[in-house]
């Protein structure tokens, strides 16, 4: 017996599939640095109403299986960019000035999004690997020192359990890792840096159908349709005077820019257009006092033709999604 598995000897992989639930012949996979893991399937039990003549409970009846989960990492300059490559589809890349070995990488929606496996390693010679994934949300919060995440949802098709992994270890690839803090990171408003907001909270839903279970699937899905992009969040900031508040009363637009540098590596995300929603801030006590303002992103005209972008620079040639 292996015994107990431990989270610690875990891993996480991913598999990039060339149709929903479809690897390719030859199974090729990426290992990222994560946190946690709770990528798994479920089942629905409910109790039904047949009267059988005696008290005992009559045999449940078993529901549709549903794959979800949340794969939280560390936000990075190299590993991070398969995440937003699992999300967004194979990014725009530019090689940088010659002998600098940098390439910088453009991350921005498409029609269509890219499907891939997952696969949780456990130290006890198990592996989970769910087929048909594709990412329904990430999640990111920038500002104070705890240790800068993202939590990346993901919705699957199916879940096999195996004693062997899905790829052999020579086409398994263990991906770079660049850490990013938040005290690297700047903020931009309407492409002026400003040092007021103490945090900037991200949560960009993919509008999934999570719908698509058809008879005869065995309980799992078929497809999973894209839907509308829809991001939004939270500025937090000193209140030092009524701006924001005028943004929100004139539904101003207003352009969010976020950079984190490390070195000659970096991260920036653009929210070119969002409109923030009204509120006055209260007064809690003594303290300084903070404005909270939720904010929504859209696209209606900007130059980067799109409602958010991630833009890695980094030494990673091609992200193969």
């Amino acid at each position: 017996m292996a015994g107990q598995a431990m989270g610690v000897y875990s891993k996480t992989r991913l598999y990039p599939e060339v149709a929903l639930s479809k690897l390719p012949e030859t199974v090729k996979g990426f290992e990222i640095p994560f946190n946690s893991n709770s990528l798994s399937s479920s089942q629905n039990s409910s109790s039904p109403g047949t009267i059988t003549g005696r008290r005992d409970a009559a045999e449940p009846m078993l529901g549709n299986i549903d794959c979800t989960g949340d794969v939280v990492t560390p936000v990075d300059t190299d590993a991070f960019g398969y995440l937003l490559a699992a999300a967004f589809g194979r990014p725009t890349t530019t090689a940088g000035k010659s002998g600098t070995n940098l390439y910088t990488h453009v991350f921005k929606p498409g029609k269509t999004q890219p499907s891939f496996a997952v696969e949780k390693v456990f130290s006890n010679g198990v592996y989970s690997l769910i087929n048909g994934v594709k990412v329904n949300q990430i999640e990111m919060t920038f500002g104070g020192d705890g240790e800068l995440t993202a939590t990346v949802g993901f919705i699957g098709c199916k879940e096999t359990i195996n004693d062997a992994a899905a790829a052999t270890d020579e086409n398994i690839t263990k991906v770079g890792f660049n850490r990013l803090n938040n005290f690297q990171a700047s903020l931009k408003i309407d492409g002026t840096d400003v040092a007021i907001a103490t945090e900037l909270s991200l949560t960009i839903p993919f509008g999934l159908d999570d719908s698509g279970y058809a008879i005869g699937s065995g309980g799992f899905r078929t497809r999973i349709n894209e839907g509308i992009i829809s991001p939004t969040g939270k500025l937090t900031a000193f209140f030092d005077d009524k701006t924001f508040i005028d943004k929100a009363m004139t539904s101003k637009i207003t352009q969010l820019q976020v950079t984190l540098t490390k070195g000659d590596k970096s991260l920036v995300v653009d929210i070119p257009e969002v409109m923030f929603a009204r509120k006055s801030p209260g007064i809690d006590g003594t303290k300084g006092i903070t404005q909270e303002l939720d904010y929504s992103a859209f696209y209606k005209e900007n130059s980067l033709n799109s409602c958010i972008q991630f833009t890695l620079v980094n030494g990673v040639a091609t992200y193969e999604f």
